[in-house]
């Protein structure tokens, strides 16, 4: 089973739980696939209990559609305080927040800008000072709150 099928697979399974799937990463550890997904919630964020329940779920799915034919390693976790911006839908949730946006290839020399986010539009991510990334150029783009921000969380 390829890499996409895989994701919608797994997204679709997050979601009949109530969850978004926010990143999906896969490496090797021990010579085994590794499957690493963060999923967040809307409202009330993830917890340690939301994250077992979603392994064990997405672990049934993989095991009962023998996705890994030799066994896998499966992490859930939250995407943390600077997670993953990677949809339009996500542009438009944390408008207002700080971003770090690193390119694929440099733009008025840099691969790496910091500033608000305005919103999405056209296919382009909205940052503050006028800044406007087409989707397909950026590499990664990540919540980048200040520290008095992320001790409020608490």
């Amino acid at each position: 089973m390829d890499r996409a099928k895989i994701e919608t697979e797994v997204e679709n399974a997050v979601a009949t739980s109530g969850f978004e799937l926010v990143d999906l990463r896969t490496a090797s550890h021990n010579g085994k696939p590794l499957l690493q997904l963060f999923v967040d919630r809307e409202v009330g964020g993830v917890n340690l209990d939301d994250c077992a329940a979603l392994s064990e779920k997405v672990g049934e799915y993989l095991d009962a559609n023998n996705v890994y034919e030799d066994g896998y390693f499966l992490e859930v976790s939250s995407p943390g305080v600077d997670r993953v911006i990677k949809k339009e839908k996500d542009f438009k949730r944390f408008a207002g927040q700080q971003v770090k946006v690193r390119l694929k290839r440099p733009v008025n020399g840099s691969r790496v800008y910091y500033g608000a986010i305005d919103g999405f539009e056209n296919g382009q991510a909205l940052l503050s000072g006028g800044l406007k990334f087409n989707l397909e150029d950026i590499e990664e783009a990540r919540l980048h709150p200040a520290d008095d921000e992320i001790f409020k969380r608490k």
